[in-house]
């Protein structure tokens, strides 16, 4: 092969040097003088300033206008504080609901309050006056429950290979390796999973460029920067914060003038600054996250990533992963073959932190059928999981419960990676393909089909071409290049490979009817392909027997046929399932066909549709990425902002943007002598307050300091005992800002302060913590700590997680942190 790939500027870039395997790789402030007023001087100034009673809205208008009554260098200093920060314009107040699933053995859990959200406190004038605009409003509760439905207690998996299906498309897969399945024992304690409640916690203020759409790229520039536009732009991404608007609704995103005036809105999940994640489908293998095994046909809000800052999201077989935006990675769903990453092969109905890749700062995830692959910041793969046919690429059949680094590929920086039922592939910085796995019908493209291959492996026939993206499912592969040609190969069954026949390709082939309409995208599914184009529309190949293809009718497709029904809707994305459709559009609508069976369609029922039907549950949300496998779905969908060009309206529910400067602001005010008003000593250490935030925002303070004791009096320092100094500032800056990262060691102690200033959401976060960070090395520690402070609800997660993985926590160390009499009860309660 030559080692010159043109581009379409007429320059020539050598590619191929780059592709041997070991080639190419990772070249206080000063105190014033306080003067604060009265308690009721204060608590009049709160209620002349804001009507949003108990809101942090109220606590920061409180805030400044008791600005008035502190020193000239406090309220000077104060103002400068605020200047700089945007201002919002819109004041409003609002409540706040969530719902939580109870344990079934009806543990002690206390339900969330109203909490509020941010508010924008500005200085004005001169002489330091205070003006306070802009309030917040809590966080509705997920929208879109679907209709749940009992899970199987077995259900049949059905065998695909080549020749075997007789033409029917079954998208249930399951099968490659012959598991034994004792859903009981895999069960046994998964009614204590439950779904959290709605809480904010960490905000995520990282800002990231926002790329323009697909539509207003310029046809002159070199394919590569097309396609880099388009992956920017379908990456999840946020530039700072949102204040929420009074009304817990949101406006209808339709394209068309009728469905813009319709004032029928979604409710969206609130949480500043961060993307919030719906799933939907079959839920018999805890895939989509909801604390429960039931279907869902609706989508359906993922409650308990609150506050985790997703970033990208991959389903697999299932089981589901997510990448936040520092890099962690976050999995659950079905644990067999470890293919969850925690150590083990238990299954997980809540998303849990992959502690096993603490240390590296991932960038990338996908997930196959049984096992999950994950790129770091530095290009190494990981993979894990099942290892049958070499899929892993550690150069034999073993599986592995936790990451390990593909040793073959050390030296090389992966840009791209997905993964099939039985192979691997990846993509270079180079612009190299690497496949492994399964060899049959030619799906690894090395041009043979016998046996397997256990070690990545160059993919010579595309040594000339400079590939940028690559997809797989089931048993085909296709890849797409800088030029936007579209290669194909593996199984051409049902014609999902495009080249006019049903004949398998034991090497890449180029898709010919694609040439010149500029591809940017390919995608695989179980039968399937699809393709979107620079211009946005689509094309479908493959299977059609469940309407798959979207053409109205259930024919196959052996060569890429337009998706009429979508012409004129400019696409961003396009994900496939084994026997579903899932398309993403540039206003950030989703629309769905094919299967529906478990509601993975997301339109309220298990029918087919056979031409594209827009997700009416999502109309209103700005969705920007899409995922599906099998017979699940979900999206990611950003904080609710007015649109570029206008095309969104201001309207009750809109996510308005504020500063993230000014939430970073909120933080550092924290214990800052300058800004406070009143001092308590914590294990012999002062911090500082204001007075107005707390009584705003915590009944406990507001009494206190309405008591007239005199350890509340001016100039008095207020001892808080029996809690540690870290903890306390915990609680001062959940109080200042309404989200607050715990660390694991912190939650048993702050859950036992936010249950003494009476803060439930506060809780209730203590709690998701747990259940997140909880692991065979932990969790005999965090249940003597919380035995030991008598904390019951932390015990009760703890003693639910030991009992149901008792077989692996036994075998740790931390086990021995545990007392006799702990133990005994242990024992008593296995099965």
């Amino acid at each position: 092969m030559s080692g010159q790939a043109s581009s379409p500027n007429g320059s020539f870039t050598n590619v191929a040097a780059g592709c041997s395997l070991r080639e190419g790789g990772p070249s206080s402030s000063s105190s014033s003088s306080r003067q604060s007023s009265s308690a009721a001087a204060v608590a009049a100034s709160g209620a002349s300033a804001a009507a949003a009673a108990g809101s942090l809205a109220g606590a920061a208008a409180a805030a400044a206008v008791a600005a008035s009554s502190l020193s000239e260098p406090q309220a000077m200093a104060l103002q400068q504080h605020s200047s700089s920060s945007t201002t919002a314009g819109i004041s409003s107040s609002g409540s706040s609901r969530s719902t939580e699933r109870r344990f079934a053995n009806n543990h002690s859990s206390s339900s969330t309050t109203s909490s509020s959200s941010l508010a924008a406190v500005v200085m004005a004038g001169s002489g330091g006056g205070a003006v306070a605009v802009s309030a917040a409003a809590g966080s509705g509760s997920g929208s879109g429950s679907g209709t749940t439905s009992s899970p199987s207690t077995a259900s049949t998996r059905h065998g695909l290979s080549s020749g075997e299906n007789n033409g029917e498309q079954d998208d249930i897969i399951d099968n490659d390796e012959d598991y034994s399945r004792d859903r009981d024992r895999q069960r046994q304690y998964h009614q204590y999973q439950s779904q959290v409640s709605s809480q904010r916690m960490e905000v995520d203020n990282s800002s990231s460029t926002s790329t323009s759409s697909s539509a207003q790229l310029q046809q002159q520039q070199p394919y590569q920067q097309h396609y880099n536009n388009h992956r920017q732009s379908t990456a999840a991404s946020s530039s700072g914060g949102y204040l929420k608007s009074s009304s817990s609704q949101l406006p209808s995103s339709s394209s068309s003038q009728q469905n813009q005036n319709n004032q029928n809105y979604n409710t969206h999940p609130y949480y500043p600054g961060e993307l919030t994640v719906y799933s939907w489908g079959r839920g018999e293998d805890g895939q989509l996250g909801i604390g429960d095994t039931s279907d869902q046909d609706e989508p359906t809000y993922v409650d308990s990533l609150r506050g985790v800052g997703v970033k990208q999201i991959a389903c697999g077989s299932g089981h589901t992963v997510v990448l936040t935006g520092e890099g962690e990675v976050y999995t659950w769903g079905r644990g067999d073959d470890g293919r969850l990453g925690h150590g083990d092969n238990g299954w997980k109905y809540v998303p849990r932190l992959c502690q096993s890749l603490t240390g590296q700062i991932i960038t990338h995830v996908t997930c196959g059928s049984y096992h999950t692959a994950a790129v770091s910041s530095n290009g190494d793969l990981f993979t894990w999981g099942g290892g049958m046919y070499g899929k892993l690429g550690h150069g034999n059949e073993s599986g592995h419960s936790t990451p390990r680094r593909v040793e073959a590929l050390v030296g090389l920086t992966i840009v791209d990676i997905a993964c099939g039922s039985r192979h691997t592939a990846v993509v270079t910085n180079k612009g190299c393909l690497y496949t492994w796995g399964d060899k049959e019908n030619g799906v690894a493209g090395h041009g043979d089909t016998e046996g397997h291959q256990y070690t990545p492996k160059l993919l010579e026939r595309l040594s000339g071409k400079n590939v940028v993206q690559i997809s797989a499912c089931g048993f085909h592969t296709g890849c797409l290049t800088d030029l936007g040609e579209v290669y194909t190969w593996g199984e051409g069954k049902f014609g999902r490979l495009g080249h006019g026949a049903e004949r398998n390709s034991h090497s890449p082939r180029l898709v010919e009817s694609l040439l010149g309409k500029r591809p940017i995208q390919i995608t695989c599914g179980g039968f399937h392909s699809a393709v979107v184009t620079q211009d946005g529309k689509m094309y479908t190949f493959g299977g059609g027997e469940h309407g798959q293809l979207g053409h109205g009718d259930k024919v196959n497709k052996v060569k890429p046929t337009l998706v009429q029904a979508l012409d004129g809707i400019f696409l961003q994305q396009i994900t496939c399932g084994w026997s579903h459709s899932v398309a993403l559009t540039s206003e950030g609508e989703v629309y769905t066909w094919g299967n529906g069976d478990h509601g993975k369609l997301g339109h309220g029922s298990g029918k087919k549709v056979s031409t594209p039907q827009l997700l009416e549950k999502l109309v209103g949300l700005k969705v920007v990425r899409v995922a599906s496998y099998n017979e699940h779905t979900a999206c990611l969908v950003e904080p609710q902002s007015l649109s570029q060009g206008g095309s969104r309206r201001a309207a009750p529910g809109t996510m308005v943007p504020i500063s993230a400067a000014f939430l970073h602001d909120l933080k550092e005010m924290v214990n800052d002598e300058e800004y406070s008003d009143v001092t308590f000593v914590v294990e012999g250490r002062h911090v500082y307050a204001l007075r107005a935030v707390l009584a705003k925002r915590c009944e406990h303070f507001a009494a206190m300091f309405r008591s007239g004791m005199r350890e509340c009096e001016e100039g008095a320092v207020i001892p808080i005992p029996n809690m540690s100094y870290a903890v306390f500032l915990l609680i001062l800056e959940y109080l200042y800002t309404d989200s607050v990262k715990i660390a694991l060691e912190h939650a048993v102690e702050l859950y036992l302060a936010s249950d003494l200033y009476q803060l439930a959401a506060l809780r209730e976060m203590c709690c998701v913590v747990v259940r997140r960070g909880i692991g065979s090395e932990n969790a005999a520690y965090l249940l003597q700590s919380a035995h030991d402070a008598h904390c019951q609800v932390m015990k009760d997660l703890s003693m639910e997680y030991i009992v149901a993985n008792f077989d692996v926590v036994s075998k740790s160390d931390c086990i021995k942190a545990v007392s006799h009499g702990l133990l005994l009860e242990i024992l008593s309660l296995r099965p």
